[in-house]
């Protein structure tokens, strides 16, 4: 049994290499894309729903805090990348 020649062996490592950042380029893309479609998840502490419920009194309720009252909070990639 032979060895393959060294020449072989570098260009499956470059074909390799050129796959790996193709697809690391198509999914980067991809997740731009998708957080320029949907820059908005829903708040965690509201449900959504812009309103939270009193801890003490059980009827009373105001604005959510974390997203002002709006129900919605910008993704953190949106965030980090600056995308509206």
């Amino acid at each position: 049994m032979t060895t393959p020649s060294i020449f072989t062996t570098l260009a499956t490592i470059a074909v390799c290499l050129t796959a790996l950042a193709m697809t690391t380029l198509i999914l980067v893309a991809s997740y731009r894309v998708s957080l320029k479609r949907h820059p908005y998840t829903e708040c965690r502490p509201c449900q959504g729903t812009g309103e939270r419920r009193s801890r003490l009194f059980a009827h009373s309720f105001g604005y959510c805090p974390t997203c002002t009252g709006t129900g919605r909070k910008t993704r953190l990639g949106a965030r980090l990348l600056n995308i509206r």
